[in-house]
């Protein structure tokens, strides 16, 4: 008798785990066109730090993936700062992007579209989404205008800025 509850017990235990992970699985997807949605950020947009220091973005495609080229410009000198380079991961149904910047140091985050002009990211180690160490949003609040909102891991705001596109 004990044999037999035993393995009606696990039979439904494992009936209980498939069912309940194939519904998560089902909540993650997102319907948008990733894809799609993150064409809308291609081209320069450029925020003011300082009197004489503006930070530039310029996001384009490559092929089925995405680059953009981060820097500075101070007193009309050009400063790297960083790379980003992202893709979509189409089983996931996410972006997975891997940022390098000027002095070696590397950073990998997941992230998709939540809405058709907000784009939300983990900042992670080695694309691990349980080693959250940051989040990130972008609004495109207007064609021309976006949003950059930087959050800790805990989700407390940590900074804004405004992105002006230029071209």
């Amino acid at each position: 008798m004990k044999t037999k509850t035993f393995i009606l017990t696990l039979i439904m235990f494992v009936f209980l785990l498939i069912g309940s992970t194939g519904i998560h699985a089902q909540t993650g997807k997102s319907n948008l066109d990733q894809f799609k949605l993150m064409q809308q950020g291609l081209g320069t947009w450029q925020r003011d730090i300082g009197k004489d220091t503006v930070e530039v973005q310029e996001f384009q495609q490559y092929g089925k993936a995405f680059m953009t080229n981060v820097y500075y410009i101070i007193k009309g000198k050009k400063s790297p700062l960083y790379i980003n380079n992202y893709s979509l991961d189409s089983k996931e149904g996410n972006f997975k992007g891997y940022a390098i910047w000027f002095n070696g140091d590397y950073g990998t985050w997941i992230g998709q579209w939540t809405t058709e002009k907000k784009f939300s990211a983990d900042l992670v180690q080695n694309f691990k989404p349980e080693t959250v160490n940051g989040k990130v949003e972008l609004l495109f609040e207007t064609p021309t205008k976006m949003i950059w909102t930087n959050f800790n891991a805990d989700g407390t705001k940590s900074g804004e800025s405004i992105y002006n596109k230029v071209k």
